[in-house]
């Protein structure tokens, strides 16, 4: 969902952290005249659940779609298959992450995450980094770094799920949120990367 467009970076970094000091999660896409983000969700009415939320806490959003671009399968030389199957198992954990997260949000009393969907959960998290792992391998510099940056969120994002059924708290979902808008944004660097 998008909060804003903003005339400058820095400005940008003020909404998000303005956004961040009533604690809701926030996002930056400087390559995408410096939008901000205030969540994120695969599903449009899960987006549309999220905005009229936060429109209750006087957050004005508006869905936004992030246009990932296509994956250039010519440009991996011989690992199609597993870039095929790293992306789709990247958008099953994104999916499922972010319905989680919404659906937690919209908790009056928050409970923790089920044992079950937790065991889902974890065992999409070990196939998405299987996959992850294994095209890591033989990056150049720049693009290893980017995924240095999609594990520490995607991380980041199943660690705040951990917390949350600790101690059931909003700011937990809320990390899921910032963690996954960052991921996504960083997928998409990294994807417009190996079409160069």
């Amino acid at each position: 969902m998008q909060y804003g467009v903003f005339s400058s970076p820095e400005r940008a970094e003020q909404a998000k952290l303005e956004l961040a000091q009533v604690g809701i999660a926030a996002g930056t896409d400087p390559e995408d005249g410096n939008r901000v983000y205030a969540g994120i969700s695969a599903d449009r009415e899960e987006a549309k659940l999220l905005s009229t939320r936060l429109k209750a806490e006087g957050v004005e959003l508006y869905v936004k779609e992030i246009a990932v671009p296509a994956i250039n399968l010519s440009a991996w030389g011989g690992l199609e298959k597993d870039v095929e199957n790293l992306f789709a198992s990247s958008s099953a954990l994104v999916d499922q992450l972010s319905t989680l997260s919404i659906s937690q949000l919209g908790q009056t009393t928050p409970q923790a995450v089920s044992a079950e969907a937790m065991t889902v959960l974890e065992n999409q998290h070990q196939s998405w980094l299987s996959g992850i792992n294994s095209l890591a391998q033989g990056l150049n510099q720049e693009a290893s770094a980017i995924v240095a940056n999609m594990e520490k969120s995607m991380h980041n994002a199943i660690t705040a799920v951990t917390e949350y059924n600790k101690n059931p708290a909003d700011v937990h979902m809320w990390t899921v949120q910032a963690n996954l808008m960052e991921y996504v944004l960083e997928q998409k660097q990294w994807i417009e990367m190996m079409k160069q």
